[in-house]
């Protein structure tokens, strides 16, 4: 077979299996026909739940992925929108909200007082501003 021939792994059924954590993470990766530093990289990559949750709280990773997912949706949109969309507009809106009362909530657990905005959060919050300012614009 030669190497443009190669199939790509179903990386969605690996992530199912991955954290429901019955199997081997080994097992999991030779059923998939992948490297077990390949499947740690995509788990790492791409924020998969951890395997044998204990039911605690990893409130800095929840962060982090919604950051994540606020920059892949403010990319998407902007890939993919040729005309204003409120309704994708109030999506971002929600989402941000949403970061915030996380990071106020994770604030509050760790019993430290509420920080000035974080450069991160504000670069998102002009990245957000700017996206809405040009998707009113049109």
């Amino acid at each position: 077979m030669e190497q443009n021939d190669r199939v790509e792994p179903d990386w969605a059924a690996i992530r199912a299996e991955y954290e429901s954590g019955e199997d081997a993470v080994r097992v999991i990766a030779e059923r998939h026909g992948v490297s077990y530093s390949a499947l740690n990289w995509r788990v790492k990559k791409g924020l998969w739940l951890q395997r044998n949750r204990t039911g605690t709280v990893d409130r800095p990773m929840i962060i982090k992925r919604m950051f994540v997912l606020l920059e892949r949706q403010v990319v998407q949109l902007g890939e993919n929108m040729t005309q204003t969309g409120e309704k994708e507009v109030a999506v971002l809106g929600k989402l941000a909200s949403t970061l915030e009362k996380l990071i106020a909530i994770d604030d509050a657990a760790a019993s430290r007082p509420k920080p000035a905005q974080g450069k991160k959060m504000r670069d998102l919050r002009d990245q957000l501003a700017q996206r809405i300012e040009q998707l009113k614009r049109g």
